[in-house]
């Protein structure tokens, strides 16, 4: 998918939203599974399906809602800046294709935040974490293994990737979480009480759940916690020059670790069951921003 593509649709998506509210988000949320009813404590907010946006991509996944939220939030006295859920999000799996999993970052950008919090439901690796652990993100690992072309620079994460000889290019972006978010998560975190575990997640492609024995593998390689989503999201804002923070919610143990077969519903379970404790959590965060 070209660059010129992606941009036209950004513009696309951009100015329709535009003609719904004339507000300007400085900060951006991507809500995973089962996470999405935080959008619905926003005040004054304006809520677009993403139905209704031409060539906007559509979520096939349950627990993905599919809506643009724009508003903010207030908490403990405290005002957060102008915010845009992004109310579910199109995993790579759903469409083999980059463009579609990357344009909500694309969008938040254009429309002027600057700050991206990427969060996600992920089976957990460690075997000190349980299931309704949040776990901030430290590092973050692909096991994809896509092709340059196909990810590392896709001119949908990388539009000015600098080309070698033949075409090929071989820039690659690092992932930077910022420190100034980090520092707020762990200070919100302790204010309230609530334990945080930090380590490392790591994307697969999907949609099937991991085997016991590949499980095993990304435990011995030093992966916290999987799943199938957020990279190419926090690599895309990194190539934008976005400030990054990262949040798992450890829905279920991984194969191998958990006695029981993993289910979609099991993800939104655990996710209904500590939707309270995030959503203070978030909020303590974004009215400090």
């Amino acid at each position: 998918m070209s660059y010129d593509f992606l941009r036209l649709r950004v513009s696309e998506t951009v100015r329709h939203i535009q003609k719904r509210t004339k507000k300007r988000p400085a900060v951006a949320l991507i809500l995973g599974s089962g996470l999405g009813d935080f959008a619905d404590l926003l005040d004054n907010a304006v809520s677009i399906p993403t139905s209704s946006i031409p060539n906007y991509p559509h979520s096939t996944v349950v627990g993905h809602a599919g809506k643009i939220v724009i508003g903010s939030l207030r908490h403990s006295g405290r005002s957060s800046p102008t915010l845009v859920v992004f109310k579910g999000r199109v995993h790579f799996y759903e469409t083999g294709d980059l463009t579609p999993t990357v344009l909500p970052v694309h969008v938040a950008h254009a429309l002027g935040a600057r700050d991206l919090i990427v969060t996600n439901a992920a089976g957990g690796i460690n075997r000190t974490y349980s299931p309704g652990d949040l776990m901030l993100i430290r590092d973050v690992l692909s096991l994809t293994f896509l092709g340059d072309r196909q990810f590392h620079t896709s001119d949908a994460i990388l539009p000015n990737a600098p080309q070698l000889p033949g075409g090929s290019s071989r820039q690659r972006v690092a992932p930077v979480f910022s420190p100034r978010l980090v520092a707020l998560v762990r200070n919100a975190a302790s204010a309230i009480g609530l334990p945080m575990r930090e380590g490392v997640y790591c994307w697969l492609k999907g949609p099937s759940y991991e085997t016991v024995a590949e499980i095993e593998m990304l435990h011995r390689i030093g992966a916290d916690a999987v799943g199938m989503s957020t990279v190419p999201e926090i690599s895309a804002a990194a190539t934008l020059g976005m400030d990054l923070l990262g949040l798992s919610l450890i829905s279920n143990l991984a194969s191998g670790i958990s006695p029981s077969k993993l289910t979609h519903d099991e993800v939104t379970e655990t996710a209904n069951r500590v939707k309270h404790q995030f959503a203070i959590l978030l909020k303590h965060v974004l009215v400090r921003l």
